[in-house]
């Protein structure tokens, strides 16, 4: 991650690779980072970032259904932590906080956010149903 994240616990993820559907991208980024294969998903939620002049658009997508072996990756060391406590990790991701309320709520309808960080952090956020 890049500053100011760089140090904080969040969940996998990554870019979309040319010719990927962001489902597809998240089923690959979850493999390489965890060694877990998602054996299906649900889309959750759509965030526009804009920081300075960059701007990105995240889908997130949750899941119960997969198989394999939890494992190390070259993008750090994964570990399990119950959701309900996730929120209160030292070092927590201040995107993590923001969106997962919204994510792990299964009954939440499907949302969109727009958010605007700099290098300090976030500097605001709004959300709607989608």
């Amino acid at each position: 991650m890049t500053a100011p994240w760089n140090g904080t616990v969040t969940v996998p993820g990554g870019k979309k690779e040319l010719g990927e559907t962001a489902r597809e991208a998240c089923i690959r980024e979850i493999e390489e980072e965890t060694g877990y294969r998602l054996r299906s998903l649900r889309l959750r939620g759509i965030a526009h970032i804009l920081s300075g002049e960059n701007e990105a658009t995240g889908y997130y997508f949750s899941s119960r259904d997969f198989e394999g072996e939890l494992r190390d990756s070259c993008e750090g060391v994964p570990f399990w932590h119950p959701a309900e406590e996730s929120l209160s990790l030292e070092g927590i991701n201040p995107f993590y906080s923001l969106l997962a309320p919204k994510i792990l709520d299964e009954t939440a309808p499907l949302f969109e956010a727009k958010i605007l960080s700099d290098d300090r952090g976030i500097c605001s956020f709004s959300f709607v149903n989608a």
